[in-house]
């Protein structure tokens, strides 16, 4: 094996031009793979980060189920049976309301344990007490009725709710708030809710069952256990976990499909090492021949022109890396500011990002290729027979 290798060095040597375009052709492919791997793998990266700032990992929202029997509501029943698996569990209910100014807005009747797993901090005012008429409002919402309809804190909301009776006939409903408290914006959609006590809440819309459940854990760690043990009740779970894994899906898919386009550079990359290799069986015709001759094998000269190919792989894979690692911080350097001036974008510390995976992975392109674009002269020059070969001399 030291021998081919060996030998393989010689020959490189002798066509230092030929041998440095095909590293060029091979490498350049690599660091086009490399590249735009790395601008993948780093909007990815940027935007799970994104969803972890925004989103609480600890917090499962849990929802009806459905099975063949029907929906499986929420009950009271339930929310004890999912308490031990959370530090918090507080169910919640949501009802639709529109003032007297044709202005709807959501209104969740939650308990503390909500106001504390969500982290919803007052502006001004304060929180509602139990089993009073009064409402805690999103910031949003709080600056539209502000601009419509001129209420602010300590004014009343006049609102009404459409409840529907036993066989479904409409039923509306007056009620008046008191406006207790301003949340500080949370970027969420929080926002554009407003908060009442889950007992009047319940009172108002005469319902039993609740629309949802709020489970907060210790450590996102926790969430998808806790989360398997809730869905096992029939119950439907979402978390921001869910985002991150569709995020990572489709910039896997992505990512893929950008590699496999600029992998077609790799195919010419190819196709100059099987010409190659082609070309040198035919300059090397009298020296396989004098090999053949005096007792070399078929998997010998297979061996001597795949060992050329192997360096070739080798010597590409690592200048491959190389410009790739070049050209990824060239796409962070240029991209990265166009990317916040044409999308208004800030945070981004980096576009792409390069980790030893992606490396290996390209120099195991490279050397792959090489192999397999050798194989073909290889066998070609191993059928060779020594006698037409010799006749060369």
């Amino acid at each position: 094996m030291i021998e081919e290798f060996s030998m393989a060095f010689k020959q490189l040597r002798m066509k230092k031009v030929r041998t440095l375009l095909i590293l060029l052709g091979i490498s350049v492919g690599v660091a086009a793979v490399i590249g735009v791997t790395s601008l993948g793998e780093g909007i990815r990266i940027n935007a799970v980060a994104e969803i972890q700032k925004s989103h609480d990992l600890t917090l499962v929202e849990v929802s009806p189920g459905v099975s063949n029997a029907g929906i499986i509501l929420i009950t009271d029943s339930k929310v004890h049976s999912i308490e031990p698996y959370g530090t918090i569990v507080s169910p919640y209910v949501m009802d639709d309301y529109v003032t007297l100014n044709k202005t709807y807005f959501e209104v969740l009747g939650i308990t503390i344990d909500y106001k504390d797993a969500k982290e919803l901090e007052l502006e001004t005012g304060t929180w509602f007490e139990e089993e009073t008429y009064r409402i805690v409002l999103g910031s949003d919402i709080a600056e539209k009725f502000e601009k419509i309809e001129e209420i602010e804190i300590g004014d009343t909301i006049e609102a009404r709710i459409r409840l529907y009776g036993i066989e479904g006939k409409p039923i509306d409903k007056d009620v008046e708030f008191t406006v207790a408290g301003i949340l500080k914006p949370t970027g969420t959609q929080a926002d554009d809710q407003s908060f009442i006590d889950i007992n009047i809440a319940t009172k108002i819309d005469e319902k039993d069952v609740y629309n949802g459940i709020i489970v907060k854990v210790d450590s996102a760690n926790q969430a998808p256990d806790a989360r398997a043990a809730i869905e096992q009740q029939g119950l439907t779970c979402y978390s921001a976990q869910d985002e991150i894994d569709s995020i990572n899906k489709i910039m896997n898919a992505i990512t893929l499909v950008l590699a496999f386009f600029s992998s077609i550079s790799l195919i010419v990359g190819a196709l100059m090492i099987i010409n190659t290799m082609i070309v040198s069986v035919y300059e090397r015709t009298r020296e396989i021949g004098i090999a053949k001759a005096v007792g070399a094998s078929q998997t010998d000269i297979i061996r001597i022109f795949l060992s050329e190919c192997i360096i070739i792989g080798i010597l590409g894979g690592l200048l491959g890396d190389l410009f790739g690692i070049i050209f990824s911080g060239l796409i962070d350097k240029v991209g990265k500011p166009l990317l916040v001036m044409q999308l208004d974008i800030s945070g981004i510390e980096h576009l792409t990002a390069i980790n030893m995976e992606i490396l290996i992975a390209g120099f195991l392109i490279s050397l792959v290729i090489s192999i397999i674009s050798g194989l073909y002269p290889a066998w070609r020059a191993s059928k060779l027979d020594p006698v037409k070969a010799l006749r060369q001399l």
